[in-house]
């Protein structure tokens, strides 16, 4: 090694080289990158008092529930939240069912929400209480069923808390279905409900009408719902009062997309972008006013336009910038085949922390998604996502990290059956799981996803994707979740499994689920919905990674005595730029001066060189001294790699 010139008798020497190497395309670091690690395990039943409290995986045996549906959401702090529906159609006292079952047992429905907490990045979940055992029918929606969703506020409330905001469907008066919405200011441990969040405007036209409400939540006490309400689809309602009191703002169609509302899907979940506070709502529908003025268009109407001419082969997003008073509508794709139907599965969308948006659409086979850098008014896409051993992809969901870096999840299987294009049509011997596909750098490389199965066989047979309008049984009912952890950039999944697996341990089947169902009319399968967790335990997360190493060092006294040299060689094998360097020795900071002006981009490299007089450090020929790096990175990151050397003559 070339040593630096000498600056002064007796000085200490401290040159730093670090390489910095650039983020590769995507496809290498696909190729690249370790498999992800899923621990799968089930939580504690949530549809009763008696089990809050409960923390799972344990070694006992109440690790088991009868929820379905489930959703989740994190924290800025990392703490997770999941709900799901209650299930627990055959114990009417826990369904509250006030016709002693004939109606959960009939049409497989419940009312109540579970809910539950991780507060160690998903590796356990604790029960909470029901988020709305105060509503007007005990555990909230008794004959219509659940669609619950979660949202954790992003900056925190007078008490140093997130809030964290429920909702789900609710019997109000006179028996129409309204909105109820829940929230927590302390983490979960008591609810505050305001069971007629939304009520219909118009019961007359339409009784019964409000449906699968999604919930976002903005600053420290603002909540959003968008709801589909009758005939109008995407109203949003707003609460600047951590959900005491809301107000209808808008619609998610604007002026010129007005001939929408006759035919179009029920849009996906409601984002806010915590930066901007811009909204966004997912949705399908016709590609034109022409199509929708089409006269057997027009006699044929309904929701998803599974049986008209023309089907919903257009994917948008509605992006409002003035908190949801006004939207516009964008054209995400329109594909040119009009018998494609993006409209059976829910749109889901994305915002990562630069703004970009992401949103995942399935054709009923195929899964693909679009993304935004402009907010939603340009899109680049469609990419295909789901490869084999998924062939047929559907309910996609998907969350997002650092700028370009997403998780997609969806239920996957290889073997629905030749020329089969609707899961309701699959075979009963077609196997489904849960899959996972990371992209890293959306925008070198869109289509460089590393795919994995995150969980064994969670279904079989076929999978009913229209809602209340299934003929059998909906197994995997709408819609499940994934999120990214803001510390660490690493997912936790939650999903329904209906299966029956006795053996294991963290996945007990409940009291009902007695044997593993044989077709989808099989009342077994009924029995056996619960809802588990998937958390990632290894691999690459959706942050960047802050990452570097010492790969060299030495501490010598020169053989002239006029000098004492330190060198180290230290590589940084992170994504993110480093604006500062620093290196203590013994305790002591040294001043650096490098060879090349800080911030180091991704890629290069620098020598830096520290000089001290023996007299700061007094150093011992044979003794070991502790020695410390300190890399600070473009969004404030820190970390400090430690090493001992020992002084040396050389």
């Amino acid at each position: 090694m070339r040593r630096p010139a000498k600056l002064c008798a007796f000085s200490l020497v401290l040159v730093l080289a670090f390489s910095i190497f650039g983020v590769m395309s995507l496809k290498s670091v696909a190729a690249a990158s370790p498999a992800f690690g899923f621990a799968n395990y089930e939580v504690a039943r949530s549809s009763d008092l008696a089990h809050a409290g409960v923390t799972c995986p344990n070694t006992g045996t109440n690790c088991w529930n009868w929820n379905g549906e489930p959703n989740i959401a994190t924290a800025p702090d990392g703490t997770i939240y999941a709900t799901s529906e209650n299930t627990a159609f055959n114990h009417p006292s826990e369904c509250n069912d006030p016709t002693g079952g004939t109606i959960s047992q009939t049409l497989y429905i419940c009312g109540g929400t579970g809910a539950w907490k991780s507060t160690d990045k998903g590796n356990h979940f604790t029960t909470l209480t029901s988020p709305n055992t105060n509503f007007q029918s005990g555990y909230g929606i008794t004959l219509w069923g659940g669609d619950t969703h979660v949202a954790v506020a992003p900056a925190k409330n007078l008490n140093g808390q997130y809030n964290v905001y429920v909702v789900s469907l609710e019997a109000a008066v006179v028996g129409l279905v309204g909105v109820g919405e829940s929230t927590s200011q302390d983490g979960g441990q008591t609810w505050s409900n305001n069971p007629f969040a939304i009520q219909f405007t118009n019961p007359i036209a339409n009784p019964l009408v409000e449906d699968r409400p999604w919930v976002a939540a903005y600053g420290s006490t603002e909540v959003c719902i968008s709801v589909h309400e009758g005939a109008v689809i995407g109203d949003v309602w707003c609460s600047y009062d951590s959900g005491l009191t809301f107000t209808q703002v808008g619609s998610a169609f604007d002026a010129l997309h007005s001939w929408l509302v006759a035919e179009t899907s029920i849009p996906g979940a409601i984002h806010i972008d915590p930066n901007t506070g811009y909204m966004y709502v997912p949705f399908s529908g016709l590609a034109s006013a022409t199509e929708a003025a089409n006269p057997v268009e027009v006699a044929c109407g309904g929701l998803t336009g599974i049986n008209c001419p023309y089907k919903l082969h257009t994917v948008y997003m509605a992006v409002s910038t003035n908190g949801g008073l006004t939207f516009t509508d964008y054209t995400v794709y329109v594909n040119p085949n009009n018998q494609v139907n993006y409209g059976s599965n829910f749109l889901a969308m994305a915002v990562d922390r630069a703004g970009n948006l992401y949103e995942a659409y399935s054709d009923g086979v195929s899964l693909f998604y679009s993304y935004s850098t402009d907010t939603g008014q340009t899109w680049h896409g469609p990419y295909q996502v789901n490869q084999a051993p998924s062939s047929w992809a559907i309910e996609p969901w998907l969350t997002a990290g650092d700028p370009g870096k997403i998780d997609i999840v969806w239920y996957g299987t290889n073997n629905c059956g030749a020329a089969i294009t609707d899961a309701d049509n699959c075979q009963q011997s077609a196997t489904w799981s849960v899959f996972f596909a990371q992209n890293r750098n959306v925008f070198t490389s869109p289509t460089g996803f590393t795919q994995q199965q995150a969980t064994g066989v969670i279904h079989m047979g076929p999978v009913c994707l229209n809602g209340s309008g299934c003929q059998s049984y909906r197994g995997l009912f709408d819609d499940f979740g994934v999120t990214a952890d803001p510390t660490t950039g690493m997912a936790t999944i939650v999903y329904d499994n209906d299966m029956h697996t006795p053996s294991n341990s963290n996945n007990l089947p409940n009291p009902d689920c007695t044997s593993q169902y044989t077709s989808s009319s099989d009342p077994a399968q009924q029995n056996c919905v619960h809802t588990v967790i998937a958390h990632q335990t290894s691999g690459t997360g959706v942050l960047r990674k802050h990452s570097f190493q010492i790969i060299g060092e030495s501490l010598t006294q020169e053989s002239d005595l006029a000098h004492t040299d330190y060198y180290v060689q230290g590589q940084n094998d992170g994504e993110a730029s480093i604006m500062a360097l620093s290196v203590s020795l013994a305790g002591v900071s040294l001043p650096l001066t490098f060879s090349s002006a800080l911030p180091l981009q991704p890629g290069a490299t620098i020598s830096g060189q520290s000089v001290i007089s023996l007299q700061t450090v007094l150093l011992v020929l044979g003794t070991a001294y502790p020695v410390g790096v300190t890399a600070t990175f473009d969004d404030g990151t820190t970390i400090t790699q430690p090493t001992t050397v020992a002084y040396t003559i050389a």
